[in-house]
């Protein structure tokens, strides 16, 4: 079978690419279209396409990154790269088990897995230390075997069946020995989901395969219940009556006191098995409770190939529905669908050169204050950092001639966020100025103000068309861009968008906000509000020009002090300039 291929470089086709033939039938040579042979190309299209999975089965999902990607892993589902790379493009059969292994981690959020799994570690009875591994290793097993029942109906269960298989091989112990939390998952998942047991299993393993068993149609049956909320507590309630049963077994089992000269003795009857030496591969755990262990395998991308793959990502439009939806933790939340976009209209509006002086002397003020604290910060005779010539004179004496810096001025610098509504009343009816116009001068002279300084930058315009927010990056490349004013005004959502774009190790982060009116679609302020202060992330509305019934909305939703009111939008400059004043000039 041969197919056409894109060369990254010059985009054009090339022919009687041979897909690669395996034993088994590979799903995804159906659908995927865009693959290339370069690595940092494949694999930015392979987590695009695993993207594409997620947002067909829910919007709630976490975002998907490769590991070594700048990513939470609270927050977010983590792929390992080393799965896939090596062979480019990736052959088919590793797509569908990545596949599968999305389609788990989807199913894990829009079902509420993270919630399941922390109600039962809190109301499960107390048990030793050694316990934990078991616990969480039973309850990423029941879940499995949920999503599956959930997922039956679909053609996503071709692609889990074969991410199962691939899981359940995984384990290295030998099955004569006791169990350990990841050989016991392992064999759950074979008898569960393969029908299968490895030859003279330990003793130990009986009675609790037989217990996972005994509930399996019970947890299988919780899909019929009607509400998720429903589902989700009945999931604790058979999860925590399992784990009385489990917990009562792991207990009664023999504990062998370890010999001091002993290394890595599971067990003395079981039959005797080579031991990984120094440098080897240590056994694999298949769970999802191990991270640590997964980065001590496999690093994930170096630095460099992920900043690849981030800039081939960011090309273009991309979605962040399922940033918000994670972000916000609520699946009833009233959001619309969010995309991020940059500007290719550069703005022609010259810029006011007093206010660039105005500006720059506010940003010059801070710089001053940075240089300040940072001379303050210096401590002289000390025992070790760089050496200070101006006291080598006390060389003889006690030998204190080094210098150190404690603060460092990057504590001075801000993250700065400039929201501007783009919707169609800023278009401005029947006057010869346009509400736009003067914004986009306020900003030009702002940016051409901002240079050479240490604050980071951004400005966007946001605006709803078709149902959907559009977040756009107007400022970039040192110039700045514009776009047509239109559409609705989605306030809530395009701050919770600019918010997650910002960086989360940034000590210092403000949300400017500007709008002539009241939100009218889109997520609730009140929960952009919340991920602000969550976060710690200042944010600061202007309204300019609002009429009575919009100043009262803005001042009942936000808190006091962070709403600033003008009664015309050529008052902007000068609100700008008070508020740099009062925040950057702040020690």
């Amino acid at each position: 079978m041969s197919a056409k291929i894109a060369d990254s470089n010059n985009n054009t086709p090339v022919k009687n690419y041979k897909v690669p033939e395996g034993p088994q039938k590979a799903y995804s040579r159906y659908w995927r279209k865009n693959y290339s042979r370069l690595e940092a190309t494949e694999l930015a299209t392979a987590l695009t396409a695993m993207r594409k999975v997620a947002g067909h089965i829910g919007s709630n999902v976490k975002p998907i990154y490769w590991q070594g990607m700048s990513a939470s892993e609270d927050n977010s589902i983590i792929l390992n790269p080393a799965e896939v790379r090596g062979i480019y493009p990736i052959p088919f059969r590793k797509i569908d088990l990545l596949v599968g292994e999305v389609v788990r981690e989807a199913f894990w959020c829009i079902e509420w897995g993270d919630w399941v799994k922390t109600q039962v570690k809190q109301r499960a009875s107390p048990s030793a230390e050694g316990m934990k591994d078991y616990l969480s290793s039973f309850i990423s097993v029941a879940e499995d075997l949920y999503i599956d029942e959930q997922v039956r109906p679909t053609v996503w269960r071709l692609y889990l069946s074969k991410y199962w298989k691939s899981i359940a091989d995984k384990t290295e112990r030998d099955p004569s020995l006791p169990p350990t939390a990841s050989s016991l998952a392992s064999l759950w998942r074979k008898k569960i989901f393969l029908q299968t047991l490895p030859p003279n299993l330990h003793p130990y393993y009986d009675d609790l395969i037989a217990i996972m068993l005994k509930y399996s149609d019970t947890i299988r049956d919780v899909k019929n219940l009607s509400t998720l909320a429903e589902r989700r507590n009945k999931r604790v309630e058979i999860y925590l009556e399992m784990w009385d049963g489990i917990s009562s077994i792991i207990k009664m089992w023999e504990r062998l006191a370890p010999y001091p000269d002993g290394v890595n003795i599971q067990d003395e009857s079981g039959p005797k098995v080579k031991m990984p030496e120094a440098g080897e591969e240590k056994e694999k755990n298949p769970d999802r409770d191990d991270p640590k262990e997964k980065e001590e395998e496999s690093p994930g991308l170096d630095e460099e190939l992920a900043a690849q793959i981030s800039f081939k990502l960011e090309e273009g439009e991309s979605d962040l529905t399922q940033h918000i939806s994670v972000a916000i933790e609520d699946p009833q939340a009233q959001q619309m669908n969010t995309t991020f976009s940059r500007a290719v209209a550069k703005c022609n509006v010259s810029v006011d050169q007093s206010q660039v002086e105005r500006l720059k002397r506010i940003f010059q003020k801070q710089k001053t204050l940075i240089r300040r604290s940072r001379i303050r910060g210096i401590i002289r005779g000390v025992d070790m950092g760089k050496i200070d010539a101006r006291r080598l004179y006390r060389v003889p004496l006690d030998g204190k001639i080094f210098k150190r810096k404690d603060i460092s001025g990057s504590d001075y610098s801000w993250n700065i966020s400039i929201v501007a509504d783009a919707s169609a009343s800023m278009a401005g009816r029947g006057i010869t100025e346009r509400p736009w116009t003067v914004a986009e001068q306020t900003f030009v002279s702002l940016t051409e103000a901002a240079k050479g300084f240490f604050n980071h930058l951004e400005v966007f315009g946001y605006q709803e068309q078709t149902r959907r927010c559009n977040l756009v990056r107007l400022y970039q490349g040192g110039e700045l861009y514009t776009i047509m004013p239109t559409g609705q005004t989605p306030t809530g959502q395009a701050i919770m968008a600019a918010a997650i774009l910002m960086k989360k190790d940034d000590k210092r982060k403000l949300i400017i906000h500007i709008t002539d009116g009241a939100a009218n679609c889109g997520l609730n302020v009140l929960d952009a509000l919340e991920y602000c202060q969550k976060n710690r992330i200042e944010l600061i509305t202007i309204g300019c020009g609002c009429n009575l019934q919009t100043r009262q909305f803005l001042l009942e939703r936000y808190p006091r002090g962070t709403v600033y009111l003008m009664d015309d939008i050529r008052n902007l400059p000068e609100g700008l300039e008070n508020l740099f004043r009062d925040r950057l000039l702040k020690r």
